[in-house]
């Protein structure tokens, strides 16, 4: 355990050399640079010979999957989610996403619907009474026309006759009274109608339905260290984001960048995206936006904001498929420059001397010879030599003895 222990003290002081030489700040995969690593029982030091190949220097990062355009479904009341669509199903147009609480809701309606039907009953009794009226009235109207001309012909009355008068104008005056009883009637038909639509249209605010087809993403609530999904018999505030219905045709990665690999960026850059669900799939991308204002750094673990400055950079995932989908961890390594035919050794191969020069030791046949190299660049496995190597050379991976 000891040993283990001095060799991470070890590696981890060269990298800190390798900030000091080179403050590339990257991350970064290699390819091609099987790096043959043997041991000389009599250094009883690790080595490694320097080998001439592809090296590919990326800047790694991580960030999480999301969609470029999504609509977002927010609560429309401050009601129980007594039921929930479930997360990551595919909905279509109307398909139901959210209910609410609302028996009360359905209470009301059903009153306001009864009180409909007994103001239509009452409607059709007004109207029935007043088709009865005017026949009444026909009657009346009738009877009176033809009553002058047996008065002329002394075959009624003149008393006859004026009270057949009064007798139609009584109906005329019943029929105008029912038709306003049937026009008050019809108000209350219209006004208890009001009433339920009015019931329909809050019974309805407690089912919200997809407007667009989407992949169901839940939002979450909650600070930094204490965030969770929405989730059944939640009840939300009134404008609360609940879900998404992202587009997943186009995806982006949101990732941090560190300030000292602001240069070497642009936008359109190659970048390659690696998901933590499916590690042995790679999906192209490139850079789409890269924030104009740094920012400080929040720690995931203890939600503060540290000293380092990032910026904000987006990657647009070139490729379609029905893996990336929003929320998932992506491993993002943006190409910085490629190296079609390098010389390169460990990056546990490198020390300094006392004038804090990058040095090798090489070993030469029984001889350990102490060797000023040239750097080029280098990631966090490989440091690529411009002077001082040779492919083929055996390079120590510790200090020997002596040193």
């Amino acid at each position: 355990m000891s040993g283990s222990s001095s060799q991470v003290n070890n590696r981890k002081k060269r990298r800190h050399v390798l900030w000091f030489l080179l403050p590339v700040g990257l991350a970064v995969l290699f390819f091609n640079s099987n790096l043959l690593v043997s041991k000389d029982e009599r250094l009883n030091v690790p080595l490694a010979k320097v080998k001439r190949g592809p090296v590919t220097v990326k800047i790694t990062e991580i960030g999480e999957l999301r969609a470029q355009e999504q609509v977002t479904i927010s609560a429309i009341n401050d009601k129980q989610i007594i039921w929930l669509v479930p997360e990551g199903k595919w909905v279509e147009t109307g398909d139901t996403l959210v209910v609410f609480e609302s028996e009360k809701y359905m209470i009301s309606r059903g009153e306001a619907y009864s009180q409909v039907l007994v103001e239509k009953a009452g409607m059709t009794q007004a109207e029935s009474d007043l088709e009865a009226q005017r026949t009444k009235e026909e009657a009346a109207r009738k009877n009176y026309e033809t009553l002058p001309e047996l008065v002329k012909k002394g075959f009624m009355m003149e008393s006859e006759l004026e009270q057949a008068r009064l007798t139609y104008l009584e109906m005329k005056s019943r029929t105008r009274s029912m038709q306003a009883a049937v026009d008050a009637a019809q108000a209350n038909v219209d006004r208890a109608a009001r009433g339920l639509a009015q019931q329909d249209r809050k019974l309805r605010q407690g089912v919200m339905l997809a407007p667009r087809p989407g992949l169901v993403v839940y939002a979450t609530v909650g600070d930094e260290q204490n965030q969770k999904k929405i989730s059944l018999g939640m009840t939300p505030f009134e404008g609360m984001d609940l879900m998404y219905l992202p587009d997943i045709s186009t995806m982006l990665v949101d990732v941090e960048i560190s300030e000292v690999d602001l240069a070497k960026l642009r936008i359109g850059q190659p970048a390659e995206v690696r998901l933590d669900a499916y590690p042995d799939t790679l999906f192209q991308g490139e850079i789409s936006s890269i924030a104009d204002l740094a920012k400080r750094k929040i720690s995931r673990i203890t939600g503060k904001a540290s000293g380092a400055k990032v910026f904000d950079l987006t990657v647009k995932v070139l490729d379609r498929d029905v893996r990336l989908k929003p929320g998932l961890t992506a491993t993002v390594d943006i190409i910085v420059k490629e190296y079609p035919e390098a010389l390169y050794i460990p990056l546990e191969a490198v020390f300094l001397d006392e004038q804090e020069r990058p040095v090798v030791f090489v070993k030469r046949g029984g001889v350990v010879e102490t060797r000023p190299i040239t750097i080029v660049d280098s990631n966090d496995r490989v440091i690529i030599v411009k002077t001082g190597l040779q492919a083929g050379d055996e390079v120590l991976l510790d200090r020997p003895a002596s040193s």
